[in-house]
């Protein structure tokens, strides 16, 4: 294998790692829907890459023989793209983003402050809490934080009564099931959807639960 050959192998693989992980990392959330969409596709594509994992490898190790014999040959890059994509997105799609969804969630958690406390001035002044967050601007706030992941189109406000939530989602299985990411300042969380199931975020007042 040439120094060319082993740049183009790790260049293909590096971006492909990095676009199927796209929805957690930092950048705008106009890009939400895409990059959502390129997971959940990738994600599926996975699964039917499995089945070029063992044709890959064995057709490499055919390529490496053959090399061995003919000392003139060079080695082929596509057989080894073969095995080493797939292997690539699905260990990403399921491992990796799992722990990429956790830096997600910190980060836009992270990037909400802003938001809660400017919620929490308009409530003492004005004793109620507002029913939009466009309520806010421009006293409280001079424009809407964004969650600033790519993934995570924008925060939710919902007026409760006496209280609030601020809820934000992450796609998990190709669309189908999500994590949401919930803010109560009174800690009565609760999850929606078949699973009931409430996860601790590290930060106070904030849970998580996975929506089925």
């Amino acid at each position: 294998m040439t120094k060319q050959q082993w740049r183009i192998i790790v260049g293909i693989n590096l971006l492909t790692g990095l676009t199927i992980l796209s929805p957690f990392l930092p950048g705008p959330s106009f890009l939400s829907g895409t990059t959502n969409l390129i997971f959940s596709l990738l994600q599926l594509v996975s699964i039917f890459g499995l089945i070029l994992i063992p044709i890959g490898l064995l057709w490499n190790l055919l390529e490496i023989i053959k090399v061995r014999k003919q000392a003139n040959k060079k080695q082929k890059v596509f057989p080894i793209l073969l095995w080493t994509i797939p292997l690539i997105l699905i260990t990403n799609s399921i491992w990796v983003a799992e722990a990429m969804r956790d830096f997600s969630r910190k980060f836009a958690i992270s990037n909400a402050g802003n938001l809660i406390a400017a919620i929490e001035s308009f409530n003492r002044d004005n004793n109620e809490y507002p029913d939009k967050i466009e309520g806010l601007s421009p006293k409280y706030l001079k424009r809407t934080p964004s969650p600033w992941i790519m993934g995570i189109p924008e925060y939710s406000y919902n007026k409760k009564n006496d209280s609030f939530n601020l809820t934000f989602s992450q796609n998990v299985i190709i669309g189908f099931n999500f994590e949401v990411v919930v803010y109560d300042p009174t800690e009565n969380h609760k999850a929606e959807g078949e699973l009931t199931t409430l996860y601790e975020t590290g930060k106070d007042k904030w849970k998580y639960y996975i929506y089925d």
